[in-house]
């Protein structure tokens, strides 16, 4: 396929691009800095003829102008992965977060849409229900383990600008209908290479979970090669297992410590609220370990599966 990958300079986009080339697809990687010279450097050490799989482009994504000429530039794209955003609701005024993030991405979801790709797909997060950046002690959830369906209490402007992004692509799809037009959107929690990794950054107010860089790549492209469905479905894109705190280990606690008994200790009434939690997902797999997402809806629909 030819895929339009957007975001690729950033740490996502970065695993993405790499796995992309790896699985013989041709990319036109667009940003609005250019790609570092050292992955650059990689990239062509790797691959001898990087020039004919490759075209990079330099787009500020939140100019109308500039994303349609991006798209009339090339009149063979097969795929959109949309994964340029602000990150996190940390270090940029709010209003701009949530603007840029919501602009961008109705800009290429609607481009790509208007210019007949039928296939896209667009980073979401775990975070669209209220997770890392909400107040301590205010997170609430309905049930765990969650799924796509948890109405969430997000109140940070990052969570509000990914609620709004599904929504514009679930009416971007009604809209182009009778183009067939199909959007993913895959809800990532922290994308980290290794579980080691994923340790040292591992966090109570993020259930202590995380996704492999390689899984969310897998789960990008499927999204849009995966078959039998229609319109715009969101999903979880998260490991399976939780990521025992480096600190417990490095402080000689129990590295056995399961998921219930980590939330009972590090969770309840201190981050938030939950009114249900269905303890035969641990039971019922004999796995105290467990994380608290299910994602089970990819693994059906789009075929993926988290590598442990």
């Amino acid at each position: 396929m030819r895929i339009l990958l957007t975001g690729s300079s950033g740490v996502v986009g970065t695993y993405v691009l790499f796995y992309l080339l790896d699985q013989g697809h041709k990319v036109i990687a667009v940003d609005r800095t250019p790609l570092p010279s050292e992955t650059f450097k990689n990239l062509s050490s790797k691959y001898p003829d990087l020039s004919s799989i490759l075209e990079t482009e330099e787009v500020d994504l939140t100019s109308i102008e500039g994303v349609k000429t991006l798209f009339g530039k090339y009149g063979d794209i097969e795929g959109v992965i949309h994964l340029a955003a602000i990150p996190d609701p940390l270090h940029h005024d709010p209003r701009f977060v949530h603007n840029s993030n919501v602009s961008v991405s109705y800009n290429v979801l609607y481009t790509a849409a208007e210019r007949g790709i039928k296939r896209i797909v667009q980073a979401s997060s775990v975070n669209q229900t209220g997770l890392a950046y909400t107040r301590e002690g205010r997170q609430w959830f309905g049930v765990i383990p969650i799924t796509e369906e948890e109405e969430g209490h997000a109140e940070d402007p990052y969570a509000l600008s990914k609620i709004i992004c599904e929504a514009q692509a679930t009416i971007i799809c009604r809209r182009f209908a009778d183009d067939d037009v199909r959007i993913t959107s895959l809800r990532f929690h922290h994308v980290l290479q290794t579980s080691q990794e994923a340790e040292a950054y591992s966090k109570a107010d993020e259930f202590w979970a995380w996704t492999s860089s390689l899984a969310a790549s897998q789960a990008c492209l499927l999204g849009l090669t995966s078959t039998g469905w229609t319109g715009h479905e969101a999903f979880n894109i998260v490991a399976p297992d939780i990521a025992t705190p480096k600190t417990m280990l490095q402080n000689g606690q129990d590295e056995d410590i399961g998921s219930l008994e980590l939330f009972a200790k590090s969770w309840d009434g201190k981050i938030g609220t939950v009114r249900e939690i269905h303890r035969d997902w641990w039971d019922g797999e004999g796995n105290s370990k467990r994380g608290f997402w299910d994602c089970s809806k990819a693994e059906k629909m789009l075929g993926w599966k988290h590598n442990v």
